[in-house]
């Protein structure tokens, strides 16, 4: 952490700047504040493992559904459209069962967009920035004012004298 006093880097857990002695804790509270989400390493890697987990499980989850209702829609064709007793009913239940998994499916997609939307971009710092010294003053150069293009081409017009000389 830098004081924002002198741009002097500082550990963490320090109450007071070493280098002009500015009081460190407010600093150090509001920086909490605007970045509450400082997680160690080990806890960011297990839930990444345990999301991982559940992606995957999810996954499973999915390919059985998808394979039991293909087989339903299968014993549904052979028992009532090729036996020949209910083949409108056969084809009403497969429409349902073919309709049911896509508003499943349409539901399960539009709350992970949802959750996608509200939990908003991550913010990750600039590597470019991150490279360089931030608590270091930029180097003054001289301000160069730049040329005009009439700057020396404007003279003054000539001018009658109404005057009457005595």
């Amino acid at each position: 952490m830098f004081c924002p006093g002198c741009g002097e880097k500082n550990s963490i857990d320090k109450k007071f700047c070493r280098a002009c002695g500015l009081n460190l804790e407010q600093s150090a509270q509001s920086l909490l504040e605007q970045f509450p989400s400082a997680k160690s390493p080990d806890l960011e890697k297990s839930e990444r493992r345990l999301e991982k987990f559940g992606n995957v499980a999810f996954g499973g989850l999915i390919v059985v559904v998808l394979a039991s209702v293909v087989g339903m829609i299968y014993t549904i064709f052979v028992k009532f459209i090729l036996n020949g007793s209910g083949v409108i009913a056969g084809i009403l239940l497969i429409l349902f069962l073919i309709f049911a998994v896509l508003g499943l499916a349409y539901v399960a997609f539009n709350e992970s967009l949802k959750e996608k939307r509200h939990a908003g971009p991550k913010r990750y710092g600039d590597p470019v920035l991150e490279r360089f010294d931030t608590g270091k003053l930029l180097n003054e150069n001289p301000f160069d004012p730049v040329p005009s293009v009439i700057e020396e081409t404007t003279d003054l017009l000539p001018v009658e004298n109404k005057t009457r000389k005595f």
